[in-house]
Parts: structure tokens; C-alpha cells; sequence
């Protein structure tokens, strides 16, 4: 019997005999589709490099190399002849679909890349763009599509392109010479060292050509609008008022915190149902937090043209404002013996102005305190026992911020003085007068101011007042003196009765700046003596209300400003019989600034011209009056 050798290869396998072998006809192993065959003179079976087709396309990409189409020894008959092709066969269509597994496993390997088969676009009776999205995962990874018409053969892109890198990258291919009115089938393919993988299939239709076509360049218009255009809210969640119109259809919109406009072929895209008058409200969550957050929206048609950015901004607010009890203590208990009590605090808002402070007792008595910032209820009726104080403060987005303060009555419970520090009043450059509140608790009290220029340091007390026993508040007021200009003072009230002292919150204020003053003298300009009852004028040109301030000069030529503040100033001259001068002066704070002003008198300098101009020969002469002129008496022709 003749010796027959079989040798299989990766993609490949041969059979060499000396004994003719054949095998008629076409053959179709699972997907893999043998188009042609071939025989060579010494009786071998010839092998055949046809390119495969898996799932209806053509890759010329994948070499599935050399396989046998099959082999019968002529020596075999019947029933052994049948056994032995049969097996071949099947041996074959193993071999063939390992490979097939091998080769086309959509993710073969997790360095193998990842690809996404994405909507065309640009789609012609004769042309399209043919879109995917491509990860190589870390290696070099070329890129095509692969696409045909329904039982015609596949078709692969002219050029590659190359991806690298981690992340996700779109790509694209235009293909031309397409039939009108045809579907096409395609997907991407991208391969790398680790693999070979396919995108799914996608389809798309050409336009007919019978059809006319119109190219749509106009982008859609489109606003937006936050909770109906309101300036604030106090809460992440609104809603968005879009509205957009388009000649063919808005088909979707793209909502960002961005101002970076989108591709149309981005991620975040909304369809919508198109619509040549769009308008719809949409639920929205920001994302910014509290303060500022402004949303942008695109909106682009069936053509893919792009509208432009719109946006709109609102204020967030969700945090309450801050509130706090200073007086009579920043404590959350307070015991006395009067039967009303003040008390005060400050209310603060970060965003939002504090719209309101509202105060309610255990008792049933509440109140609206219309000062918002440093608040001051008075006179509040006590019970005896526990009486529960609650303040809140809120803004004008109705968030609410809470404070309380337990106050026990207790007869005969002897308490420090209950203090409010007030503001200082008639603020000079030297002086100020300090006031504040005092409930000495039904004792009799004492109390004085403690200021300094550094805060929570005093150097200076001021007088001692004397408040006689009482349950009530008492006003106290203190002038001091002897202050700094341009200075920033930190002060407080005090007091003490036999039960103890206490201490108002810090407060302070700054005093008037240095005032400045503006002098000279006026004199004249050819020999410099002074000039005496000149009119100055002095007028600022910064200031709001512009200073304007007249004074006469002396024997001596002297005058005098003061208690200017810093600005720039315009000063005249003026007196009869001289020529008026101007000129400008800047002033600093606590400068004095002294200015020498000379005036030409008038006539001398009407003398001083002719001088001059007799000296050039070109003086003008004095004109005497006309005389007529004598007319001698015509001489007398004799007759």
C-alpha cells in the first residue's frame, strides 16, 4: 500500500502521496467559504491561499494560509474509500474552526484592543463617513472598516489608521463610489500585537438619486433658562427652560458646566423627539455647589449642524445664616433676678443678606427684630424658673439659622451686670464718644469703657459711671479724647456689681484722618511786595461734595486753609487791577502744603509792553486829531 504522509501546520496542513488523490466540487466548513481549487501534475494535493470570509466579509487582514480541500487514495474502494474521506473531512473542519476561534474572538486578550462600531454620518447617494470609537489598550493598534451590500463581497477601507495609547479615541473613514439607494453593512477592525477584533455590524442607506437633495447649513438658535430665570434658589435641584428652533428639526440637545462646545458626535448628547419649534423643561442637578453655577446647552439638527453656546447662571444658597447670642452672655445659660431681660447677638449670611431676625420665649411671647446684622431685643418678660429663648435668622431664600439661650429667674440669685457694648458716635480725628447698654441686676453697678489700639488689648479706661440699683437697662455713654487720626480703636463696655463683672463683645472704629492745610502768600510779580486783600479761592476736584473755600489775603500777602481733606485742589488769584492766576495742588492726608503766588499788575505790564516794543523801533505813534487841511485859493484866470 502506498505510504501517504499528513502534515498539519498552524492555519495550514499538506498531503503528499505518490498515488493521485481529488475531490470534486466546492467545499463550505462551518463559516469558511472556499471559493477555488487547484491541481499540479505529480499527483499532490494542490493547497490554496484564498482570503477568509467570516460573518459575510472579506478581510484580507486574516491569512487563514494554505488548506487542503481533500484527499482520496485511488487504490480505495467503496465503503474504506467513504470512511477514509469522511474523516479527513472532519479532521479538517476541527482544524479550521480552532482557528477560526482563535482568529476572530471579539476580545481574545485583555491587551487585544476594544472597538466600537458608532452611527455614519454624511451620508450621500454615492458617499458616507463611517465612524467608531477605538481603545488599543497600550499598544500600537491599525485601524480600518470593513463594509459591502447585502450578498456582495466585502470591501476594506483604502488607508489605516493608527491608535495608540488608553483611552478611548474616535476615528473615521470617508468612502466614496457607492450605489444610490443601497444599504451597506460595515464595522470597524482594529488590530495589535495581541489580536485581531471586530466592532458589531451597522448599516446605513444612500440616498436615491432620483430624490433631489438639499445640503442644510443652518445651525439651530436656542436659549436656556434656570427655574424660570430666577437669580437664587436654595436647592441643587431646578429645572431648565430649553427652547430652540431649527429649519429641518432640532434633534438633540448637550447640556455642560463647560463653555467648551461639543463635537456632534460626543457623549452627552439628548435626543429628542425633532421638532422645528423646540421647547421642553428638563430636571436638572448642579453640581457647583453654593455661590455661582451656570449651565450651557448646544442643540444641533438631523444634518449635524451645531447651534451655539447658550447658558444662563443662578445663585445657590443652602447654607442657613450664622446666628449668636453675646448678650448677656455667649454662654447657653444665664441666671438673674430681674423679671425682663435684653438680650443681643450678630447674624451673618455668606451668600444671601440676612433677611430677618425672629425670636420666640417658652413663655408664648415672640418678636420680629428688624436689624439684622448686630440685632438687640429689649425688655424680654421672664418667668420664674427656665425661660427658653430661641433666635433664628433668616435669608431671603428662607434658609433659617438657630440660637438659644436658657435664662433662669430665681429670686434673690444675685448675677453680674448684664452688658451690651453699643457703637461709638461723633468721631473726630481726636475725639469719640463710646456708648452701650447696662443691667445691673437690681444691684447697684459700675461700669467704664476699655479701648486700645490693639484688639483684646486695652491701654486706656475711660471714666467710672455710677448706676444706682435697678432691673432695667441703662444707657451709658463716655467722651474720650486725646485719639490718633487715621487710627483703628478696639473697645468694649464693663461692669460690676457686688455679684461679680462682665464684659460686652469687642467692637471698633476708626478715627477721622489727619486734616490738611494750604497757605502762602501773594505778592507781586515784578518786586515781589505783598498785595494785601486778594480774593483766593479754593475748590477740590475728587471729592463728592467738592470743597469750596474762600479767604482774603493780609497786609502781609498771608493766607490760610485748614482741616482740608486729601484731594486735589484748584486755586485762584483774583484782585482788581492784576491779572488773575490758577493753578492745582494735590494734598495728602495731614499735609501742609505752602504755595507762593505772584500777580502782574495790569498797567505795568501794559508799561512794560510799550518799553519793550519802543525799544524795537516798532512803537506805535500817538495820533493827534485831524486837521482839515488849508486849501489855497485857486489862481484866478484873467478875463
Amino acid at each position: 500500500m502506498a505510504t501517504k504522509t499528513l502534515k498539519v501546520l498552524f492555519n495550514s496542513f499538506t498531503v503528499t502521496k505518490k498515488e493521485s488523490c481529488h475531490f470534486e466540487g466546492a467545499a463550505r466548513l462551518r463559516n469558511l467559504k472556499i471559493p477555488h481549487f487547484a491541481r499540479n501534475d505529480k499527483h499532490n494535493v494542490n493547497l490554496f491561499n484564498s482570503s477568509t470570509i467570516v460573518n459575510g466579509f472579506h478581510s484580507s487582514r486574516i491569512a487563514m494560509g494554505k488548506i487542503l480541500s481533500g484527499f482520496i487514495p485511488s487504490t480505495m474502494r467503496g465503503f474504506v474509500r467513504y470512511l477514509f474521506c469522511l474523516a479527513g473531512i472532519l479532521f479538517l473542519s476541527i482544524a479550521v474552526y480552532n482557528s477560526q476561534s482563535a482568529a476572530y474572538s471579539p476580545q481574545s486578550s485583555t491587551a487585544a484592543p476594544t472597538v466600537t462600531t458608532d452611527t455614519s454620518s454624511q451620508v450621500t447617494y454615492n458617499s458616507a463617513t463611517l465612524r467608531g470609537t477605538v481603545n488599543a489598550n497600550g499598544l500600537s493598534t491599525t485601524v480600518w472598516f470593513q463594509y459591502r451590500i447585502v450578498d456582495g463581497p466585502s470591501k476594506t477601507t483604502v488607508s489605516t489608521q493608527t491608535v495608540i495609547g488608553t483611552s478611548d479615541t474616535e476615528v473615521s473613514f470617508n468612502i466614496i463610489a457607492l450605489l444610490p439607494g443601497t444599504t451597506y453593512y460595515y464595522r470597524l477592525a482594529a488590530e495589535n500585537d495581541a489580536g485581531t477584533v471586530y466592532g458589531d455590524e451597522v448599516s446605513f442607506t444612500t440616498a436615491d438619486i432620483k430624490t433631489p437633495h438639499t445640503t442644510d447649513i443652518t445651525s439651530p438658535a436656542g436659549s436656556i433658562n434656570i427655574n424660570n430665570g430666577d437669580a437664587s434658589t436654595n436647592s441643587s435641584n431646578v429645572t431648565l427652560g430649553l427652547s430652540a428652533t431649527d429649519n429641518i428639526g432640532v434633534t438633540g440637545y448637550y447640556l455642560s458646566t463647560s463653555a467648551i462646545p461639543p463635537s456632534p458626535y460626543a457623549a452627552g448628547w439628548t435626543s429628542t423627539t425633532p421638532a422645528i419649534n423646540y421647547k421642553e423643561d428638563v430636571s436638572y442637578t448642579l453640581s457647583g455647589g453654593d455661590g455661582k453655577n451656570t449651565v450651557f446647552v448646544w442643540y444641533k439638527d438631523a444634518s449635524g449642524n451645531i447651534s451655539d453656546g447658550a447658558s444662563d447662571s443662578i445663585i445657590v444658597d443652602t447654607t442657613p445664616p450664622e446666628i449668636t447670642i453675646t448678650n448677656p452672655t455667649s454662654d447657653t445659660t444665664f441666671k438673674t433676678t430681674s423679671k425682663t431681660i435684653t438680650i443681643g447677638g450678630s447674624a451673618s449670611d455668606s451668600t444671601s443678606e440676612v433677611h430677618n431676625v425672629v425670636w420666640s420665649a417658652s413663655t408664648g411671647e415672640d418678636k420680629m427684630e428688624g436689624k439684622t446684622i448686630r440685632w438687640n431685643i429689649s425688655n424680654i418678660n421672664l418667668t420664674e424658673g427656665d425661660n427658653i429663648i430661641t433666635v433664628k435668622a433668616a435669608d431671603a431664600l428662607g434658609n433659617t439659622g438657630i440660637a438659644t439661650i436658657t435664662i433662669t429667674r430665681a429670686e434673690g440669685t444675685a448675677n453680674p451686670p448684664a452688658v451690651t457694648t453699643g457703637h461709638a458716635t461723633a468721631i473726630k480725628t481726636d475725639l469719640a464718644t463710646l456708648t452701650g447698654i447696662v443691667d445691673p441686676q437690681g444691684l447697684p453697678a459700675t461700669a467704664w469703657f476699655q479701648y486700645g489700639t490693639n484688639s483684646e488689648s486695652y491701654s486706656h479706661t475711660s471714666s467710672i459711671v455710677n448706676i444706682d440699683s435697678s432691673s432695667v437697662d441703662m444707657p451709658i455713654d463716655n467722651h474720650i479724647s486725646g485719639l490718633l487720626a487715621g487710627t483703628t480703636y478696639y473697645y468694649r463696655l464693663a461692669a460690676q456689681n457686688s455679684a461679680g463683672a462682665a464684659y460686652g463683645s469687642e467692637m471698633s472704629f476708626n478715627t477721622k484722618p489727619p486734616k490738611g492745610k494750604i497757605s502762602g502768600y501773594v505778592m507781586e510779580s515784578v518786586n515781589g511786595k505783598p498785595i494785601e486783600s486778594v480774593r483766593v479761592r479754593l475748590k477740590g476736584t475728587k471729592a463728592r461734595k467738592n470743597t469750596f473755600k474762600v479767604a482774603f489775603s493780609d497786609a502781609d500777602g498771608y493766607f490760610e486753609f485748614s482741616e482740608l481733606d486729601a484731594s486735589m485742589y484748584d486755586l485762584f488769584a483774583i484782585k482788581t487791577g492784576f491779572k488773575s492766576i490758577s493753578q492745582v495742588i494735590e494734598l495728602a492726608e495731614g499735609e501742609e502744603n505752602i504755595v507762593e503766588i505772584k500777580l502782574g499788575s495790569i498797567q505795568k505790564e501794559e508799561q512794560k509792553r510799550d518799553l519793550f516794543e519802543e525799544k524795537r523801533g516798532t512803537a506805535t505813534p500817538h495820533i493827534t486829531p485831524d486837521k482839515p487841511e488849508e486849501t489855497k485859493p485857486e489862481a484866478q484866470n484873467p478875463k
